[in-house]
């Protein structure tokens, strides 16, 4: 079975959807601050649903059913500590952040240190984020081109310029209302897929687990001192909180969101919204992977054993292929679009992020200039351009590789995620830091990530460690050492440190 005509017409009208969506927001541009934040008006409901549809990307929608497949429901585990990252947050950076004007995170780097680490981490940005919406388009091609058999850089460059389209044109409100229609379809999905496949072969939930649990996939150590173990319950715990802490904290894709809100009490409800839709969605999402899981071993006839055997290597492409192969017509042409939704939501977000980078963190034109606009737009399209070329690059570069995609954007994507989240979090909770114990937390976690991430490829270990260290292993060990040197020199100060340090007093601001 393939698709049908009906499910192109559906595919089509939803790529014609968003562009339309774009077009419409394009009218009310008017200065920098509506086209990159909104007007600072954001819905503290519509934020947080923007958060999730921006990090759960068409890499999450996809891999996180394989990865049940494979391995087992160990990965999920660790959204079980997703909610403990919002009174953190909500009670240390972001007051800081919500009281200052600014459009870029990293305008803090500069107020809390100084001009150069905040060019240092907005660059890092810049070709991290890159590099991710590569991933992004890559994942969703890869989808597409399972379930169509179209040319893979084909679908590459209509996924790209289609969101390049949209975003550019209409600014923060159209990632935003657009990220929160596509967060309905992926739930959708996420939902149909499982309810389809009990009505199919008539079993539920309780028969799924049972053979899961037969084929072993039902156990996961709790603990290990080995660090090369794939996954233990702590160590997706552990990866999961200090992911999220770092991203939320110290992401512009993120953050973005946060500061468009108009208060600091409806940013503080955002990341709620986010945190509990994100458990419900990736429970969802573990559903879907037991479900398929026992779909195709109730299909094969094999022994469990051969079925594993056989079914391992496909785990990735399992969920594309259900749906078109599967699913009645029309219901597949819905699911292709969630698949095109996880990765456009993602992709707009990235490309207005650069695009208010590039103008905050580099060029600091004066906010207001209508006309600055045309160039915001152009380096909105530039970057998309960017990340088409990074999806080609990747797309040749993983038919080399055997690492399957949560492996993929653990190693890859994740190297500066704790790195950068070391200078703000020691910007924010160490007093004495300076520019130079920021900087030393900084280069000590990239040294502690490429370690974990390539250590078996550069520093000739005999099995990598696992990814899921390499968050929690560069943030924490970046923070002591920004923690040693600060108490080493000289505190920073009073004008670095004033209202920017936790706590912040309530009379610094943050609004109600």
């Amino acid at each position: 079975m393939s698709l049908t005509n009906l499910d192109f017409i559906v595919i089509v009208a939803y790529l014609l959807g968003m562009a339309l969506i774009g077009l419409y927001f394009a009218q009310r541009q008017t200065s920098r601050d509506e086209y990159f934040l909104g007007g600072r008006r954001t819905h503290w409901l519509l934020a947080g649903g923007s958060i999730l549809a921006t990090l759960l990307s068409s890499i999450s929608y996809l891999s996180l059913p394989g990865e049940m497949i494979r391995y087992g429901f160990g990965f999920f585990a660790g959204v079980l500590s997703v909610p403990l990252v919002v009174p953190l947050m909500n009670s240390t950076l972001l007051p800081a952040l919500k009281r200052l004007p600014i459009t870029s995170v990293y305008e803090y780097l500069e107020r809390r240190f100084d001009g150069q680490v905040r060019t240092l981490t907005g660059s890092i940005f810049l070709v991290r984020t890159l590099l991710w919406m590569g991933l992004i388009i890559y994942t969703a091609s890869f989808a597409m081109v399972e379930v169509t058999g179209w040319n893979v850089y084909t679908t590459i460059l209509v996924i790209g310029v289609i969101t390049t389209f949209y975003t550019s044109a209409g600014g923060l409100q159209t990632v935003i209302w657009t990220d929160n229609l596509q967060l309905l379809i992926l739930f959708g999905g996420a939902v149909a897929i499982p309810v389809y496949i009990g009505l199919t072969i008539g079993q539920g939930p309780m028969e799924w687990w049972s053979s899961f649990s037969q084929a072993g996939r039902g156990e996961i150590a709790a603990f290990s001192w080995d660090p090369m173990v794939r996954i233990t319950l702590f160590g997706a715990l552990m990866s999961q909180f200090f992911w999220n802490v770092c991203t939320q904290g110290s992401d512009q894709v993120a953050v973005q969101r946060l500061l468009s809100t108009p208060s600091l009490k409806e940013a503080q409800r955002s990341l709620w919204v986010y945190a509990a839709a994100n458990v419900v969605l990736l429970f969802f999402l573990a559903i879907c992977g037991l479900a398929l899981f026992a779909y195709y071993a109730h299909e094969s006839g094999l022994p469990m054993q051969a079925f594993q055997e056989q079914i391992a290597p496909e785990a990735d492409k399992l969920m594309p292929r259900f749906i078109v192969q599967v699913l009645p017509s029309g219901v597949s042409g819905l699911l292709v679009a969630a698949l095109l939704a996880a990765a456009m939501s993602s992709l707009s977000s990235g490309i207005n992020s650069i695009s208010s980078v590039i103008s905050s963190d580099f060029l600091n034109r004066q906010s207001g200039e209508g006309e600055s606009l045309w160039f915001d737009r152009f380096s909105g399209i530039a970057a998309g351009l960017a990340g088409v070329a990074m999806a080609c690059l990747i797309t040749l570069a993983m038919q080399t590789s055997d690492w399957n995609l949560v492996e993929l954007t653990g190693r890859v994507n994740h190297i500066f995620v704790g790195p950068i989240g070391v200078l703000f979090f020691a910007g924010i909770l160490i007093r004495r830091a300076g520019k130079s114990a920021g900087l030393a937390g900084f280069l000590g976690g990239t040294a502690i990530s490429l370690y974990i991430c390539f250590g078996k490829e550069w520093f000739g270990l005999e099995e990598s460690v696992s990814f899921l260290w390499v968050v929690p292993a560069s943030f924490v060990g970046g923070l002591l050492i920004s923690l040693l040197v600060s108490l080493m020199g000289q505190p920073p100060p009073e004008e670095k440190v004033r209202g920017l340090t936790y706590p912040i007093s309530s009379s610094s601001g943050g609004g109600d």
